[in-house]
């Protein structure tokens, strides 16, 4: 016996150091099922068919579906009936499409779809009955949910009562839902449903349920009613589950809308509600995990701006555009209709200083209905020029610069002078000692409000104080002062004695 569990224990291992390996997290197991939805269809003789849609992230997630997928059947009071063990019965891909054709879709998501069906006899019974299947957890990688990593789903239905109506189909959605959505790109998608039977329905946002736990990730049987809705996390609630312009649905329709402002995951629900003669009868609902992603435009439009020129009428336009086969500009120039170009990056001479609105149009070379437009703005001013006065006690290293920038739009408002000796001032009038005599290149860098900037430079003599000093060598015999100049600092001389001026070499002998 000890052997076998010391076996059974060395396999866990191995299972353990294999996933390691493959950079496979332990919890990863729990994290592949994104979204479901459960229906029914009365198939009369108190025969129904069971369907379990299931929605599975086939690129962050590994496990792969349940087979089999385990589904509960409760009486209305909360009694087990049946607990089917369900096989899938086909799986296939949801395809990445977006819903602008001048919008890229990204290549790292990928969904994949598994229907369980089975067909099951239920008595009348006049409380109805509740299928349920659960699974935990969901994504750690869901933004708008709190404690995600413990939070799994409830994929269920409720069949009325007999004493209710005769018979129900509950409504099946039309169409799959979308995998991913763009960032700041308005949303449209039709979450509409059909009735079987032609019951009225009514749409509305709903939260998804919670189910499963991380200790019992695929409860076999799903626990019976009632389910709790899972927790969203501040600043989402149901009023708005994705953030930007919240989702809106309409009741009648079951168009959503939605401008989502933030990339990442995120859960959401809906709930269709059937009434039939006035009377509710029942409520369905689809659960589902939806990407929210920056989609790049096949083609788009755009220009640096605001484009700043100071001191000319004439503006080089840079275009960023991508995409485009042709472009048409409008440089805003109001006294001429003629002020129109359709080269890459145009030249505009303009009649006068100003700020002028230019409008570009990217055409797209395979579908017109992917034109962009931009508008940029260029802002022409007089010359500015920027220029400095210097003020240096002669054979001083101290320094005092003083900015004399000058233009019609208005004085200099920021500065940058390089003193060139690697030291740096933001001020206006800045002063500076300098270390070490020598040649050094000043530059002041200013620019006025308008946005105009200049560059001044000058260059500098630091020049050392010199230091005058000397010794005598006197010979009385041959009537000569040898002297030891030790002057620094210093580049000319001149010698003296009683006012008389004896010599201007650097190192003389006076006689």
């Amino acid at each position: 016996m000890r052997t076998i569990k010391k076996l059974q224990m060395l396999g866990i291992l191995q299972r353990i150091f294999l996933l390691v390996i493959l950079g496979i997290p332990f919890n990863a197991f729990c994290t592949h099922i994104v979204g479901g939805e459960m229906n029914y269809r009365y198939l009369g003789n108190d025969n129904y068919e069971i369907t379990l849609t299931l929605y599975r992230d086939c690129y962050n997630g590994v496990a792969p579906f349940d087979n089999p997928a385990y589904i509960a059947i409760y009486n209305g009071s909360g009694g087990l009936v049946s607990n089917n063990a369900v096989a899938i019965t086909n799986q296939m891909s949801l395809p990445a499409v977006v819903n602008n054709p001048c919008l890229i879709p990204p290549i790292n998501l990928c969904y994949e779809l598994a229907h369980y069906v089975f067909i099951v006899n239920l008595p009348p019974y006049s409380t109805g009955y509740t299928i349920a299947y659960q699974r935990c957890c969901r994504n750690q990688t869901i933004i708008n949910l709190s404690n995600v990593s413990n939070t799994g789903g409830t994929f269920t239905a409720s069949i009325p009562g007999r004493n209710l109506v005769a018979s129900n189909s509950n409504p099946k959605f039309n169409s799959l839902p979308p995998t991913f959505i763009c960032q700041n790109e308005q949303f449209v998608f039709d979450h509409s449903a059909t009735d079987a039977d032609g019951d009225s329905l009514v749409y509305e946002l709903c939260a998804p349920l919670d189910g499963g736990a991380r200790n019992n990730p695929a409860p076999s049987p799903a626990d019976p009613p009632p389910y709790t809705p899972v927790t969203f996390t501040s600043p989402y609630t149901l009023a708005n589950m994705l953030g930007g312009t919240p989702f809106a649905i309409n009741p009648h329709t079951g168009l959503v809308t939605a401008v989502p402002a933030t990339s990442g995951q995120f859960v959401y629900g809906v709930c269709v509600s059937e009434y039939r003669n006035g009377v509710l009868i029942g409520k369905s609902s689809r659960d589902f995990q939806l990407n929210v992603v920056p989609c790049p435009k096949v083609t788009g439009a755009s220009i640096f701006s605001p484009q700043i020129v100071c001191g000319s009428l004439n503006a080089t336009f840079e275009n960023n555009s991508f995409g485009a086969a042709t472009y048409n500009w409008n440089f805003g120039d109001l006294t001429t209709l003629a002020d129109t170009a359709s080269s890459f990056q145009p030249i505009y001479a303009y009649p006068d200083t100003g700020i002028y609105h230019v409008t570009l149009i990217a055409f797209s070379s395979f579908n017109p209905l992917c034109n962009d437009t931009t508008i940029g703005e260029v802002r022409l001013f007089p010359p500015f020029l920027s220029n400095f006065t210097i003020n240096n006690q002669h054979c001083t290293p101290q320094f005092q610069f003083n900015d004399a920038s000058f233009g019609v739009n208005g004085i200099a408002t920021s500065w940058k002078w390089k003193f060139g000796d690697s030291y740096f001032s933001t001020l206006a009038n800045p002063s500076h000692t300098y270390s070490i005599s020598g040649d050094y290149q000043v530059t002041l860098i200013s620019s006025a409000d308008s946005g105009c900037t200049d560059t001044a430079t000058k260059i500098i003599h630091v020049l050392n104080i010199p230091v005058a000093g000397f010794t005598l060598n006197p010979d009385t015999c041959l009537l000569l002062a040898g002297i030891n100049n030790l002057s620094s600092g210093a580049s000319t001389y001149q010698w003296t004695a009683s006012g008389l001026t004896l010599s201007n070499e650097q190192q003389p002998n006076i006689s």
